[in-house]
């Protein structure tokens, strides 16, 4: 039982965040993208900065590394819910769901760029049928127009595979918990600074009836989810955690149609097989590669 805990609990997580994208969907319109970001990262802020007090951990504060390091993840995290939220604006929750999970491919394809990686023959074909399912998601019938949103939504895809990548360097050259701090320090401020740059003076965009979701997003879809998926990881192994979040499309799509009643279109359900069928051969372990 013990060993299925951290499974459970990664599967939970993953509902959550699949959960989200509605909710982000249904709050985008009412409260502005920079503000939201400066709200969900700022509430986790606060939320660690009392376990550390209350813990005692106040020294973890002074890690310089985890300070500069924290920040370039920051600013990434806060780019992440940025251009997401703003994606959400033009695109449905299901799309951007869907999309959002191609940064576990986008990963290994800067990697290779960067040559950090030799890409394998599994991977190719995974990243094939994850194209193709990408066209058939976000092509409009047969205009070959695409829709805004969902080209807003692949950018904060590839912001996120960024963000995966310098996490797992950083992780292992600094302090956790105070790395992750400042990572949502950093968050807030960045989100600040961008919501004072782009209001110009103008009205901020909120809606007061939307706070609970506001303390959802910021306390369950960040703090909490995240600390979780860094846990069950000390147990389970990255090819099985990836394989598990390859079902965060599906929860979101359930949450969706509950919710919204979004549905796909026939050509968008071929798109979404692809991604999901791409996502989970991509997620199966290869004898010549270890993740």
């Amino acid at each position: 039982m013990k060993k299925q805990i951290p499974i459970l609990a990664l599967l939970v997580c993953c509902m959550i965040w699949g959960s989200t994208f509605v909710i982000i969907k249904n709050v985008s319109t009412e409260i502005d993208p920079y503000l939201l970001s400066t709200f969900r990262n700022g509430i986790a802020t606060f939320i660690l900065l009392m376990y550390i007090f209350i813990s005692r951990k106040k020294e973890l504060l002074k890690n310089k590394k985890s300070i500069k390091k924290g920040f370039i993840l920051g600013f990434f995290l806060a780019g992440i819910y940025i251009v997401q939220t703003i994606g959400l604006k033009f695109t449905s929750s299901n799309h951007s769901a869907f999309i959002t999970s191609s940064a576990v491919i986008i990963v290994p394809l800067i990697l290779v760029i960067f040559g950090k990686h030799k890409i394998t023959k599994q991977q190719i074909i995974s990243i094939s049928v994850i194209v193709v399912g990408l066209y058939f998601l976000t092509n409009i019938g047969t205009t070959n127009t695409y829709n805004t949103g969902d080209i807003i939504t692949f950018i904060g895809a590839f912001v996120c595979a960024i963000h995966i990548i310098l996490s797992g360097i950083y992780v292992r050259k600094t302090d956790f918990l105070s790395l992750v701090f400042y990572q949502f320090l950093f968050g807030t401020i960045v989100s600040l600074v961008a919501l004072g740059l782009n209001s110009r003076g103008n009205v901020i965009q909120f809606e007061t009836g939307f706070l609970r979701e506001i303390l959802y997003l910021g306390i369950v879809g960040t703090f909490f989810c995240f600390f979780v998926t860094v846990w069950a990881q000390k147990y389970v192994s990255t090819i099985f955690t990836m394989m598990i979040f390859s079902l965060e499309p599906v929860f979101a799509s359930i949450s969706s149609y509950i919710y919204n009643g979004e549905i796909f279109t026939q050509i968008e359900v071929y798109g979404a097989i692809c991604i999901f069928l791409g996502l989970i051969f991509y997620s199966i372990p290869s004898k010549r590669v270890s993740n």
